[in-house]
């Protein structure tokens, strides 16, 4: 229970970074690493919080943590092309943006067969965008 806590105020922690970035300085966004991390980490991102919030019906909590989740992930698309095409580029941040949008939508229904479906549609756009657009690890 007090590492469920810990890993959600983490969470708010790196999501508050997230929105303090964004609003301090309109030109300078979150990084990519910093949204990624806000986003996909394991135990502390709000994603995975985000879902277990709800799998749990904790709609109150899943709602909040959907909400910065859209936050980081709006920021994304701020950000300058690493590797590849920047339309592709574009496309997919926007993309995903969206997606996270519609997953706090969802969470907002409290409807548990929408959230599961616009969380899966989100989750599922991250392969097509590091395939195209993160450099690939070397192997050791």
């Amino acid at each position: 229970m007090i590492r469920k806590f810990g890993a959600l105020l983490t969470g708010f922690a790196v999501a508050a970074l997230c929105v303090a970035v964004d609003a301090a300085d309109e030109k300078k966004p979150p990084t990519i690493k910093e949204v990624m991390k806000a986003v996909a980490a394991k135990e502390t991102g709000l994603c995975g919080q985000c879902a277990a919030a709800a799998k749990a019906e904790k709609w109150e909590d899943a709602q909040k943590l959907a909400k910065k989740m859209a936050e980081c992930a709006s920021a994304l698309p701020k950000n300058k092309c690493p590797l590849g095409d920047a339309e592709s580029w574009a496309k997919l941040t926007k993309q995903y943006a969206a997606q996270a949008e519609a997953v706090s939508k969802a969470a907002e229904s409290k409807d548990t067969e929408k959230f599961n479906d616009a969380l899966k549609t989100f989750t599922g756009s991250c392969k097509a965008c590091h395939e195209a657009h993160r450099e690939k690890k070397k192997d050791k």
